[in-house]
């Protein structure tokens, strides 16, 4: 149990730091090329959080089955909210060169009333 929390606390910190650093790092960058990927959206419930919060993984349903998918966060990569394993996320991303998939922006989705 410690050990998620601690697994959850790195990811929320280092989204926090991440989301701070690009805010400055995307004038930098070259927008209009990323813009031109295919940005895909989904939602679903955080699985996983891996070492260091690089990556996650999200439980997505799609019909009625239900399949993993994993993000990888980088320096660009935009967090609003408190996201751990067992939270409902919302994730913007696009595929990469290597064919892994970047999380652009996630963002917690509120349980109201369920």
């Amino acid at each position: 149990m410690m050990g998620k929390f601690l697994m959850a606390a790195s990811l929320a910190g280092f989204l926090l730091a991440a989301s701070a650093h690009s805010q400055g790092m995307q004038q930098q960058s070259q927008p209009d090329q990323q813009q031109a990927a295919q940005v895909q959206s989904v939602t679903g419930k955080v699985t996983a959080v891996e070492t260091g919060g690089k990556a996650f993984s999200l439980e997505v349903n799609q019909g009625s089955d239900k399949h993993p998918m994993r993000f990888v966060v980088d320096k660009t990569t935009t967090v609003q909210g408190h996201v751990a394993a067992g939270t409902t996320a919302s994730v913007d991303y696009q595929p990469d060169a290597n064919g892994q998939l970047v999380a652009l922006a996630v963002k917690e989705q509120s349980q109201q009333s369920q």
